[in-house]
C-alpha cells in the first residue's frame, strides 16, 4: 500500500469510530505534524478534534474565547490515530519512508557535522513541505468524500499545525478546507 492510501486509510477510520454522542459537539479537527525524535525523515501525523465544552472549559485558563477555542495548548490532546508513528505504526513509518525514498528525499545521516547544514537542511524543507503538502490534500479529500461529514454531522475546519502558530500554518489551514470553513481559525492565528 502506498503512503498515501495507508495515511488516507487510518484517518478516515479514525473518524469512522468518533461516537455519535460526541460528534455533535465537535467543532474543529486537528492534523497536528510533528517529526518523531526530532527527525526530519519522520514527520508524523496526529488526528484529534475539539469540543465546544472542551472550549467552554478552557475559557477561565486562556487569554480569551478565541484563544481557548483555538490554542491547540486548550484542546483534549485526544489522539484519534497517529500516522506514521515507528512504534504504534510501523506499516506506515515503513511507507512512509519508501514514499521519501521514490521522491529521492531519504537520506543517511551525515557522519561529518561539517555537511549536516548542507546534506539535511534542504532535504528537511523539502520532507516537511511534501508532507505537509499531503495532509492539506487529505484533508480536502475527507472533505469531498464525506468522510467528515459522515463522522461528525457536518462540515468542520481541519487545522493542519504545528505546536507553534504563524501565517504558513494559516494558508496550510486554508489550502486544506473548502473556502471559508476555517476563517475564524485564520483570523485568530493573523491576530484579527
Amino acid at each position: 500500500m502506498t503512503f498515501h492510501g495507508h495515511l488516507q486509510r487510518l484517518v478516515e477510520r479514525a473518524l469512522a469510530a468518533i461516537p455519535a454522542a460526541d460528534a455533535g459537539d465537535i467543532y474543529a479537527l486537528s492534523f497536528l505534524i510533528a517529526n518523531e525524535d526530532d527527525d526530519p525523515r519522520q514527520p508524523t501525523l496526529t488526528v484529534g478534534c475539539n469540543t465546544e465544552a472542551q472550549a467552554r472549559r478552557s475559557i477561565q485558563d486562556a487569554s480569551d474565547e478565541a484563544e481557548a477555542r483555538w490554542n491547540y495548548a486548550f484542546w483534549i490532546q485526544n489522539e484519534l490515530t497517529v500516522v506514521g508513528d515507528l512504534t504504534n505504526d510501523p506499516v506506515g513509518a515503513a511507507a512512509r519512508q519508501k514514499w521519501l525514498t521514490g521522491l529521492g528525499l531519504w537520506y543517511d545521516e551525515p557522519t561529518d557535522l561539517a555537511d549536516w547544514d548542507s546534506v539535511v537542511g534542504p532535504l528537511a524543507a523539502q520532507i516537511e513541505s511534501h508532507f505537509n503538502q499531503t495532509c492539506c490534500q487529505l484533508a480536502r479529500t475527507l472533505h469531498t468524500n464525506g468522510a467528515i461529514e459522515r463522522s461528525v454531522g457536518r462540515t468542520v475546519p481541519v487545522i493542519v499545525h504545528e505546536l507553534e502558530y504563524y501565517e504558513a500554518i494559516a494558508r496550510q489551514t486554508e489550502e486544506a478546507n473548502p473556502p471559508g470553513v476555517a476563517d475564524e481559525f485564520t483570523a485568530w492565528v493573523r491576530g484579527g
